[in-house]
């Protein structure tokens, strides 16, 4: 015969544990998360520890005012205000922030991204303004933009070594009627017309 197990009283601290839970701000497939979204798939990574996940964006130290709005899409986004850290061995800022369950809540892969089937999901792809605001956050981080008066020469590129991201990519700007370059670690636009009617319209900063 199985004894019966006896009631354990929980302790004070337990109670205290259950009644000091974080809450966590819901996740809303938004303007903002898709701006954000393409900001990550461009410089930013999530990391697994043990009992939780850290994001991080990384960002050239010149661009204040990008870092500074990026850490605003965060605190909107996930309702936490990232942490600043200058790195000492180079010209380069991280936004970074610990929270549970990252990756699985935006549904982005864990470091290293360069080695998963990263796309651009299809809740942005099907929104017209939410497709523009993730190709902003895209190009603003590891895009280029460049016009060559003696030239003649007028390019826009997004360089990444996922090879997914950027079949995806050219796959997008082809359905939003553009003429994109895909090359080995870019793609581009390369007419001017498209160039300036791209950039206008994405809102891209040169920060």
């Amino acid at each position: 015969m199985i004894p019966k197990t006896k009631n354990i009283p929980t302790s004070n601290f337990w109670k205290w544990q259950q009644s000091h839970k974080p809450i966590y701000k819901k996740i809303l497939k938004n303007i903002d998360l898709a701006e954000l979204f393409g900001t990550m798939l461009g410089d930013g990574c999530i990391e697994k520890f043990k009992r939780t996940d850290k994001l991080t964006i990384s960002f050239n130290r010149n661009e204040v005012e990008h870092i500074k709005h990026t850490a605003l899409l965060i605190e909107r986004v996930f309702g936490k205000i990232p942490t600043t850290r200058k790195r000492k061995i180079s010209h380069c800022d991280d936004l970074y922030f610990y929270q549970k369950n990252i990756s699985s809540r935006i549904d982005f892969p864990y470091s290293p991204k360069i080695t998963k089937p990263l796309i651009i999901p299809n809740w942005i792809k099907r929104n017209k303004e939410f497709t523009r605001v993730c190709l902003k956050g895209m190009f603003e981080t590891d895009g280029n933009f460049n016009i060559d008066d003696k030239y003649k020469t007028c390019v826009v590129s997004f360089s990444n070594r996922c090879m997914t991201l950027l079949d995806d990519l050219y796959q997008v700007l082809k359905k939003l009627k553009y003429n994109p370059q895909r090359r080995k670690i870019d793609v581009r636009l390369a007419k001017r017309i498209e160039v300036m009617k791209f950039i206008n319209w994405i809102n891209y900063r040169k920060y």
